[in-house]
């Protein structure tokens, strides 16, 4: 496998160690390396598009850029604007993300939100998540590891199977991984939201988004949660549209119902 050219995003931000791993993978990959990563850590953007503020774009050398931004507007920047020569990627990376992003979370991630992102314009791209057990331990041997097999893999499938997914990575010794497992999404991970309140210098109080988390409470076999937990390398297909085509089926498509008649308010009485 040997691309023209990728583009690499993430939600952690253009200084994440991350970003340096699958940058080194797009090398590999292909001829050319465009780097489009948000200034700040981004995470849980999910698709959001910056539409009240200015993008500003910084040179971080050759082919590598940050954008004040969401995971979203870097892929935007890096399609719409003049700084690829209006070229289009042959593959979106996203990631790779610290930390997983299985089960509920995959609805509010910056990552894989930038690779929905780059479906919308028809782009093949993976999300890439490692997995960890002590956040201030950077730890992405399993993903050095394995990331190729698993990008070339997808790739080869993408006319049969699509050409968006979520990839996670777990923890451990990467000898010890078992393989590739396609799997699905199950919810079930964050129990409640929790808001941890704190007092600034001045006495005024400020909230923390948190969550109840119970993870080791999915447990579907073909859930992404499980495979992690039996020592696979977990890939969901993703896709753009959001309708519920089951339950649309269920009502009727295109079935109609009455709304009844007319709310007074509506007629402009009283």
């Amino acid at each position: 496998m040997k691309l023209k050219r990728i583009v690499v995003t993430n939600d952690d931000g253009i200084d994440a160690p991350g970003l340096a791993v699958a940058e080194r993978l797009a090398a590999e990959l292909a001829e050319e390396v465009w780097v489009f990563a948000p200034a700040t850590d981004q995470s849980g953007m999910a698709q959001a598009l910056s539409m009240h503020h200015p993008l500003r774009v910084g040179e971080h050398g050759a082919r590598r850029y940050s954008v004040t931004g969401t995971p979203a507007d870097c892929v935007m920047v890096a399609l719409g604007t003049e700084l690829m020569d209006g070229a289009r990627p042959d593959l979106v990376l996203s990631g790779v993300n610290w930390g997983h992003n299985l089960s509920d979370s995959v609805m509010y991630s910056g990552t894989v939100g930038a690779a929905v992102a780059a479906a919308h314009f028809n782009l093949p791209a993976i999300a890439l998540s490692q997995a960890f057990t002590d956040r201030a331990a950077f730890d992405f041997a399993v993903t050095e590891t394995w990331a190729r097999a698993a990008v070339e893999a997808l790739w080869a499938a993408r006319e049969a199977h699509g050409c968006v997914w979520n990839v996670n990575f777990p923890t451990g010794d990467p000898a010890r991984i078992q393989g590739l497992r396609f799997t699905r999404q199950v919810g079930g991970s964050m129990a409640s939201p929790r808001l941890v309140e704190q007092q600034d210098s001045r006495g005024q109080s400020y909230r923390w988004i948190a969550f109840e988390r119970g993870l080791e409470a999915v447990d579907h076999a073909h859930s992404d949660a499980v495979a992690l937990r039996e020592g696979y390398v977990s890939a969901m297909p993703l896709k753009r549209e959001r309708c519920d085509e089951a339950r649309l089926e269920a009502v009727g498509v295109g079935h109609e119902w009455p709304l009844g008649d007319t709310p007074a308010t509506a007629r402009g009485a009283g």
